[in-house]
């Protein structure tokens, strides 16, 4: 009996192959997936070095004090009894925390005395990084602060609610019309046409200054400021 050569059903096979080939795919993607690196760890930026905050400046792990001084501050008035804070940065042999004496003057290291009073603390600040510049520092860097302010009052009296004394915080400034509200403002026979203002000179007198309160309030004139040590008398209208 003659049998027929096995003849391969063409199909079927190529059927088998594509199988096959698809069936292996899944495998080599997952192997390449695999293979991709990832990222590491070091290529992510370094955190920043936390700082924690003392007085009235902000302090690095290095240990260093950095001024942090706002601009109101930075226009403040300097007066005597104000302590004041200096430092100069890779100088800490220069730091000194001293107050202001009652004639402006001020102990620093180096410098010895100097005035301080009546300036702002930016031009104070200023003027000292001159000063310790031209004798004893390369580009010295000054850092200037008030820690303390002096004791800062008005007083006013008359026809108001609340006559009496009122403090002024910190580099806290006011107007005449702001004052006048904090003593609980006119009485009903105030005359807000003349009010007085006694204010110190800088020779160490005394000048009354004259205020139309009503006028100020009307927008006629320029509403004066008020300045510690002055004594505000609001009189009696007789109509």
């Amino acid at each position: 009996m003659v049998r027929k050569p096995l003849i391969p059903n063409i199909p079927l096979v190529s059927a088998l192959v594509v199988a096959l080939l698809f069936g292996a795919m899944p495998c080599v993607s997952a192997q390449t997936h695999a293979q991709e690196p990832t990222a590491r760890a070091d290529d992510s930026p370094a955190p920043a070095a936390p700082t924690r905050s003392r007085g009235g400046a902000a302090v690095s792990d290095d240990g260093f004090s950095r001024q942090v001084i706002s601009s109101a501050e930075s226009d403040y008035v300097l007066s005597p009894g104000d302590i004041v804070e200096l430092s100069i940065f890779h100088e800490p042999d220069l730091a000194s925390h001293s107050s202001i004496a009652r004639d402006g003057t001020v102990q620093l290291p180096l410098l010895r005395e100097v005035k301080l009073a009546g300036m702002t603390v930016r031009d104070a600040r200023d003027m000292l990084a001159k000063l310790y510049g031209q004798k004893y520092l390369v580009n010295p860097q000054v850092y200037l602060n008030v820690v303390q302010f002096a004791q800062r009052k008005f007083t006013i009296m008359g026809q108001v609610g609340k006559p009496g004394s009122y403090d002024l915080q910190g580099g806290q400034t006011i107007d005449l019309l702001e004052a006048i509200g904090m003593a609980g403002g006119f009485t009903r026979i105030a005359d807000r046409g003349r009010v007085l203002i006694r204010r110190k000179t800088s020779n160490g007198g005394s000048e009354i200054l004259k205020a139309n309160v009503k006028r100020m309030t009307e927008g006629k004139l320029e509403v004066l400021q008020v300045k510690p040590g002055d004594v505000i008398t609001v009189g009696e209208s007789w109509y």
